[in-house]
């Protein structure tokens, strides 16, 4: 291991990689360009440096860790320097066996789910883009028998011999278009996954993805689509001589693309050897993440969704297409690059209420809904609360980044809950 490292970024990853590497007995340097105030869970040998790139820092490592977070094209002091992640040192000490999950939309709750269902037979850890750094998987140490990822492009940009024992690509549709030059530098980014497979190792894939129909794998493909998850209300799931099927209708979560998620968890069980019961009795008990298509509450017979981790227009699409009922639908926050149009398809949304810096873009791209622009999401809640009848969706899936009003997607989807739960109070105080 190399005696002088760079870790760039101080957010949660680039904590846990300093205090990991710090604990290998290497010398770490933590840089972040911003100030930080808040207090670090810093190994005291990890001298911090924020308020600015160093370049002393730079200069003298000899391997630079970057977070996600941090856009390499966008850092100086580099040339002639090893450049890797989290997830690439993961796989240099990790001994368990690797499921790595990526994909446009859907990652979250298919990394948690497959995590469930394989706890039922096996010693697991789950960490990665899903909120636990990868590497707090070694701190304490722990044996474990499977280490289920959610990895992001952001991740896998940063990966050089890092492979998977099973890899999934969920689906790639336009997203962070703010940060890559074009949609196929994002899509390559994903396909990185791939890159160090070997014949021995399983791709599950979605068939649906149009560049991968040309290409060639080395690992035993396992493909999957719309047309293979529900057949007469029931997800069949086959593999070698094993059969599972779930009932549609004992399925808490509500949305069609949520079926391909458990799908492909279901089918990761399945390949393990998790007995079927105890796969039926992890899905039929979930009821999903929050933040993605939570039920928050009914008000006046109108029932209210937070989708706040829907980032992109594709994700949105997904969460309308959950609905038949009509769907008020509140868009808004930062703008990615992905076109709003797509949602002009969609007949059962009843009304766009967008806020944000991206408003105008949406009135715009959506000018045959006549959308509402309001000041801030506590508007978009009293708007929308107005407007919806009886029996219609109140849906708030941004399609946009939050950091215009909040620091993430978790914050603005609390903030959103609490608007809706003071206007169910005020209801009732009528």
């Amino acid at each position: 291991m190399n005696k002088k490292v760079l870790v760039v970024g101080a957010g949660a990853t680039g904590v846990a990689t300093a205090n990991f590497l710090a604990n290998l007995g290497v010398e770490v340097v933590l840089n972040d360009k911003n100030e930080i105030s808040h207090k670090l869970p810093l190994n005291r040998k990890v001298k911090f440096i924020d308020n600015g790139h160093d370049e002393k820092s730079f200069k003298e490592a000899e391997l630079i860790v970057v977070s996600p977070g941090v856009n390499v094209k966008e850092l100086k002091w580099t040339e002639g320097k090893d450049i890797v992640g989290d997830v690439e040192i993961f796989g240099w000490f990790d001994e368990s066996k690797v499921v790595a999950i990526t994909g446009t939309n859907g990652k979250t709750t298919t990394t948690f789910l497959t995590g469930e269902i394989l706890k039922r037979k096996y010693n697991v850890f789950v960490g990665g883009n899903i909120g636990t750094p990868v590497l707090m998987r070694f701190q304490p140490f722990e044996e474990y028998d499977f280490s289920v990822l959610e990895l992001s492009s952001f991740q896998l940009e940063t990966i050089d011999r890092f492979y998977a024992d099973i890899a999934v690509i969920l689906n790639i549709t336009p997203d962070h278009l703010n940060r890559y030059e074009n949609y196929k530098e994002y899509e390559n980014a994903k396909l990185n996954l791939l890159k160090n497979q070997k014949k021995s190792q399983i791709l599950i894939l979605n068939k649906e993805i149009e560049s991968l129909k040309s290409m060639e794998f080395m690992g035993n493909v396992l493909f999957f689509g719309k047309d293979s998850v529900a057949d007469n209300n029931f997800i069949k799931i086959n593999f070698e001589e094993k059969e599972l099927s779930l009932d549609i209708q004992k399925i808490p979560l509500k949305g069609k693309h949520f079926y391909e998620d458990i799908y492909v968890a279901g089918l990761i069980g399945l390949m393990n050897g998790v007995d079927i019961e105890d796969i039926k009795d992890v899905v039929y008990n979930f009821r999903g993440l929050e933040h993605r298509m939570e039920f928050v509450t009914s008000v006046n017979g109108v029932d209210y969704f937070n989708d706040s981790k829907s980032t992109t227009v594709s994700s949105t699409c997904r969460g309308v297409e959950s609905f038949e009922n009509q769907v008020v639908l509140i868009l808004g926050g930062v703008y990615k690059g992905e076109t709003f149009k797509k949602l002009d398809k969609y007949r059962n949304v009843k009304k766009i209420i967008c806020f944000g810096e991206a408003s105008d873009i949406i009135s715009e791209e959506l000018k045959s809904h006549s959308p509402v622009v309001v000041e801030n999401l506590e508007k978009a809640v009293e708007y929308a609360s107005r407007i919806a009848c009886k029996g219609d969706i109140v849906l708030f899936s941004p399609a946009c980044a939050s950091f215009d009003m909040f620091e993430n997607y978790i914050e603005r989807g609390n903030t959103f809950k609490e608007f809706v739960k003071k206007n169910l109070r005020e209801c009732n105080d009528r």
